[in-house]
């Protein structure tokens, strides 16, 4: 390799390894942001033949055994989004939940009343995932509406480049986040996933007067707890953060001095294979680019740029050394 080659190689290792540092300090957070603008449809249903068991108000309170279907509309607002990072100072998505549990059959869309159903507007930091507080967020349930609401930790998906630790996670019961903690690795449809579970241990969460038959009481109208508890597991693509798979163990049941009565909801909700799909369908472009971006390129042209650095350093000296070789044989051929 010639001196204007080595020069040459010295350039093109120093732009390599500035290319490595831009893209990994750079280019990485322009690329690990939510869409403002997301429409999503997630489903979580019961598996067949793991009927869930709820109280149904429109047959008259009494228990109800069969399939259940829960349904999360997601849609992102960019106009909201915009000016909520304008009025906190940071990036921020605004994104709308709507989330509608019954029989599979039930319109979601329609004018029936569903066998429960949450409304939240939520702000949140586009590369963290977790909440901000601002004063457009929303919450309703059960006919109460709560804004702003004071929404904490995550609510609609884990971090870019998600960690090996416990994350908090939102409860809508609770209206709180509790830990979701990380259990081990596994694959969905052939890709990597970190798993996490969140418990909640029975709480009481209100008080309800009820008939006296749903506790065990002959008396016409009982003053009961709400209780509540529930085991979330999550299956977290680590490059993107985004859930590969949701299972929800709820259990949530009237109580009377410690003496269990009806069962409010008791159900196995896992999101279905076609939910799953779209997911992976959705990330799938973005896992490649954030993986070119945060490691291939940084450590592809840290190496390959640090090799051109050493050849062009070692063609130079190389070079300087032949051409002075040169210039002593010519005086020795020329002192004869």
């Amino acid at each position: 390799m010639g001196k204007k080659m080595g020069t040459a190689a010295l350039f093109l290792g120093a732009f390599l390894l500035a290319l490595a540092a831009l893209s990994k300090f750079y280019m990485y957070d322009r690329v690990a942001v939510v869409p403002l603008n997301n429409q999503s449809t997630t489903i979580l249903a019961t598996v067949p033949g793991a009927d869930a068991e709820y109280l149904d108000a429109a047959a008259g309170l009494k228990t109800v055994t069969g399939p259940l279907k829960s349904t999360q509309l997601v849609g992102g607002d960019v106009k909201l989004s915009k000016q909520a990072s304008k009025d906190v100072g940071r990036d921020v998505a605004v994104w709308s939940d709507y989330n509608c549990t019954d029989a599979p059959d039930f319109n979601c869309a329609g004018s029936k009343t569903p066998l429960s159903a949450t409304n939240d507007v939520v702000a949140f930091d586009v590369r963290t995932g977790e909440s901000v507080a601002w004063k457009g967020t929303k919450n309703e349930a059960n006919g109460k509406v709560t804004s702003p609401m004071p929404y904490e930790g995550l609510f609609y998906k884990f971090p870019f480049d998600t960690q090996k630790k416990t994350y908090m996670w939102w409860d809508t019961t609770l209206k709180k986040a509790t830990p979701a903690k990380y259990v081990g690795e596994g694959k969905v449809k052939g890709i990597k996933v970190y798993k996490f579970v969140q418990t909640i241990a029975p709480i009481k969460t209100g008080t309800i007067d009820v008939p006296g038959s749903l506790v065990g009481s002959d008396k016409a109208t009982v003053t009961a707890d709400e209780v509540y508890s529930d085991v979330r597991s999550f299956s977290i693509e680590p490059v993107t953060g985004a859930p590969f798979g949701v299972v929800d163990n709820q259990d949530t049941y009237l109580e009377v001095n410690g003496e269990r009565g009806a069962t409010l909801t008791k159900a196995s909700l896992r999101m279905t294979d076609a939910s799953v799909q779209a997911l992976k369908d959705q990330y799938g472009s973005k896992i490649s680019q954030l993986k070119i971006v945060k490691t291939w390129i940084p450590v592809g042209g840290t190496v390959l740029g640090l090799v051109l650095i050493g050849l062009g350093v070692l063609s130079r000296r190389g070079g300087s050394s032949h051409g002075a070789s040169e210039a002593n044989k010519g005086e020795l051929v020329g002192s004869r």
